[in-house]
């Protein structure tokens, strides 16, 4: 079954891809489901040119020994922080940075309804973020937009726009990566639609044994109905 479905994923990608005009171009994808077929959920943005930089970021958080003086004691692996991507495009209405030539006002409008907020999922549009060999999936955390030329009436001619991503996964992805999962780290997870306590519980412990003291942990009252978009940790357990 898990063949089938990493077989899947690789054609919804190739699909993902031929949407892309410009394979040398950074693209941001807003798409319904990541997996097993990514599937568009609107118009796409194709940066006008690409950044100088491009940081992906994973952080790992340690805990301090409980008695730091003791001979020996060192600091035990906490969790493994969800990934961050950065970068930082140009927009330009003058032709001078490279011979393309936009209004940087409606480049920012279909950067916005790309990778903002969508009504209609009541949140930031789920995103693909395509650049040669490189392949993100995620929702923006932030939009940093800083204008450095104008016209004289105020017009915006540049605009840089630093853009920051956070990952996101679904519920077919976190079956295809629980092989790197293991009871004795801690997790954290954000709820999607439809997830429930016991099932999450079980499908890092294998066992739904401690679903009074996960509920008690983050602070829930009913084990079905999780908020989406919920951060829940899953500590770990003595075997």
């Amino acid at each position: 079954m898990i063949n089938r479905i990493i077989n899947q994923i690789g054609s919804g990608l190739e699909k993902l891809l031929n949407l892309t005009p410009d394979p040398g171009k950074v693209t941001l994808i807003p798409v319904k489901k990541y997996a097993p077929t990514p599937e568009p959920n609107g118009e796409r943005y194709v940066a006008m040119f690409n950044p100088d930089q491009w940081m992906d970021r994973r952080a790992f958080v340690f805990r301090d020994p409980q008695n730091p003086g003791d001979a020996g004691a060192v600091q035990r692996f906490h969790v493994e922080r969800p990934r961050d991507l950065s970068f930082e495009l140009l927009l330009d209405g003058t032709g001078a940075a490279g011979g393309e030539k936009k209004e940087v006002e409606k480049e920012l409008e279909k950067l916005y309804k790309a990778v903002g907020f969508n009504g209609k999922i009541h949140r930031p549009n789920k995103l693909i973020v395509v650049w040669g060999k490189f392949l993100f999936q995620g929702v923006v955390k932030s939009v940093d937009v800083t204008y450095t030329l104008f016209k004289p009436d105020g017009t915006p001619l540049r605009a840089k726009v630093r853009l920051s991503f956070k990952y996101d996964t679904d519920n077919v992805t976190q079956v295809l990566e629980s092989d790197r999962h293991t009871a004795d780290l801690t997790h954290l997870r954000t709820v999607h639609a439809g997830e429930r306590l016991d099932n999450l519980a079980h499908a890092i412990y294998e066992t739904n044994d401690y679903l009074l003291q996960l509920a008690q942990a983050n602070g829930l009252t009913s084990f079905r109905n999780l908020t989406e978009g919920t951060e829940l940790f899953f500590p770990p357990i003595e075997k």
